[in-house]
């Protein structure tokens, strides 16, 4: 047998060696995009917990549920549940606050041109299992990161309630929003991370300065840019660039509602902006950083 024979056979029984002695590896995550074919019972597993799902793709939305999926921990069934999804979503397993025992969590998706992705979070607490909700997200979501290295993963997202308020949903910049998973809740620490902050609003800096010059929508940017200097702390910067660059011909923004009946118009952006950062909590009711 010359050497090279005899390299190529030792390799081929290293490999099967390695498929007999090594150890299963966990899958603990499914992903569905709009290619994804119908599935039934396949499962995800880490550390004990076990997710069962089905998936029957839909064309079309018809409010029956689509997505089923089934939770056990350490063998143990904790729930069967359902929601519907279209064309994207997935179910995963994530130690989400660091404590060795995965969270599952589930993700959906309405369907729409921009709208809504919602993420359900199940985790194991004392011998219970607690649900929670992040709520309706536009097409972007959110992410799971782990910020600052801790083994612990924040959710990474951006404040959608300024999508379409001064511009476009594509002239639409909003402001960081991050949250962590404790206690089986979420909870906002967005101004912890200063170098997360620090980023986007470089990006939304740029973004702004291109918009300018090829003379597009600026300001639904700057209302996102103000937020984002308030969180940073730098409310008076953000104000100040805001006001020597905004785009005064633009009315989108300016009209005044109750109830979803319009009762009037704010004079100008700035006015609206500072009455809409008072209504979202970034300023106080005398329009002072919270």
């Amino acid at each position: 047998m010359n050497t090279l024979v005899k390299q190529i056979s030792c390799y081929s029984i290293f490999l099967a060696f390695l498929s007999i002695t090594s150890p299963a590896i966990d899958t603990t995550e499914i992903e569905i995009d709009y290619d994804t074919a119908s599935f039934k019972d396949e499962k995800i597993t880490s550390k004990g917990a076990e997710v069962t799902v089905t998936y029957n793709k839909k064309e079309e939305f018809d409010e029956l549920d689509n997505l089923h999926y089934q939770i056990s921990y350490n063998g143990v069934s904790q729930l069967s549940s359902s929601a519907f999804t279209q064309f994207s979503g997935g179910v995963s397993l994530k130690d989400l606050d660091g404590n060795g025992m995965p969270e599952v969590v589930v993700r959906t998706f309405s369907g729409g041109a921009h709208c809504c992705n919602n993420y359900t979070v199940y985790t194991q607490q004392n011998n219970q299992l607690l649900k929670a909700e992040k709520g309706f997200l536009d097409i972007r979501g959110g992410s799971f990161q782990d910020l600052n290295r801790d083994e612990k993963l924040e959710f990474v997202s951006v404040d959608n309630s300024f999508l379409y308020a001064f511009s476009s949903y594509a002239g639409s910049f909003p402001p960081s929003q991050i949250y962590t998973f404790t206690n089986g809740k979420f909870e906002n620490v967005t101004r912890r991370y200063t170098q997360h902050l620090k980023s986007h609003a470089w990006e939304m800096y740029q973004i702004f300065l291109q918009s300018k010059k090829e003379q597009y929508e600026v300001n639904g940017i700057l209302a996102g840019y103000v937020a984002q200097k308030i969180l940073l702390g730098e409310y008076e910067q953000g104000w100040k660039f805001m006001l020597a660059n905004y785009d005064r011909t633009s009315d989108w923004g300016l009209s005044i509602y109750q109830e979803d009946r319009e009762i009037g118009k704010y004079p100008n952006f700035p006015t609206a902006l500072k009455a809409f950062l008072i209504q979202q909590g970034y300023l106080d009711k005398n329009g002072q950083p919270q």
